[in-house]
């Protein structure tokens, strides 16, 4: 029973050094895009987008899972990842900016 809760442990602190490190390069990134009038509503927007799409997957995530199987799930989940991967990098090629160095 104690290796439960030191798995439990152990994915919580992994799962809070990904989203450290997640959120802190997307906030970063937010006013590199984005006019300083312009900062506070694109990153309303942006939790908008982010809120409704972790709503949205878990719930997709839930129905595969429960329709199919937790390996239906998983290759869904891997599938729309890749898919995002490849959209942001024609977001990132599109969009290039160039960044100046102090």
């Amino acid at each position: 029973e104690s290796n439960q809760y030191l798995y439990a442990y152990v994915i919580a602190a992994v799962f809070g050094l990904y989203v450290g490190t997640i959120e802190t390069v997307q906030r970063a990134v937010i006013p590199v895009y984005v006019s300083p009038e312009m900062r506070g509503t694109a990153f309303g927007f942006y939790y908008v987008v982010i809120g409704f799409g972790f709503f949205t997957c878990n719930m997709l995530f839930g129905f595969l899972w429960d329709a199919f199987s937790f390996n239906a799930a998983a290759i869904c989940s891997l599938v729309l990842s890749l898919g995002a991967i490849f959209g942001m990098l024609l977001f990132s090629r599109r969009f290039a900016v160039t960044v100046k160095t102090l």
